[in-house]
């Protein structure tokens, strides 16, 4: 998938709206879990990552991430955005 970056690339452990980005490439350099969730805040959902593993995120503006170990989070677009 080809993506285009939006700005750089931060440390995100406690929650952060990742510059009111929609769509966040997350890297993990450890094992890490995930946690989404609106700005009132109320937790949406929880996932894993592997070491070493990316993920595309998917969010509202406003909703934040936060993870139990450091991420590395891009606000990035997909190509055809």
């Amino acid at each position: 998938m080809r993506i285009r970056v939006k700005g750089s690339a931060i440390d995100v452990t406690t929650a952060n709206n990742v510059d009111t980005a929609t769509l966040v490439r997350a890297f993990a350099a450890s094992a890490v879990t995930v946690t989404i969730a609106t700005s009132a805040p109320v937790t949406i959902g929880t996932f894993k990552m592997p070491a070493g593993s990316v993920e595309l995120i998917e969010k509202d503006p406003t909703d934040t991430i936060a993870s139990t170990a450091t991420l590395s989070c891009t606000k990035v677009a997909t190509r055809w955005n």
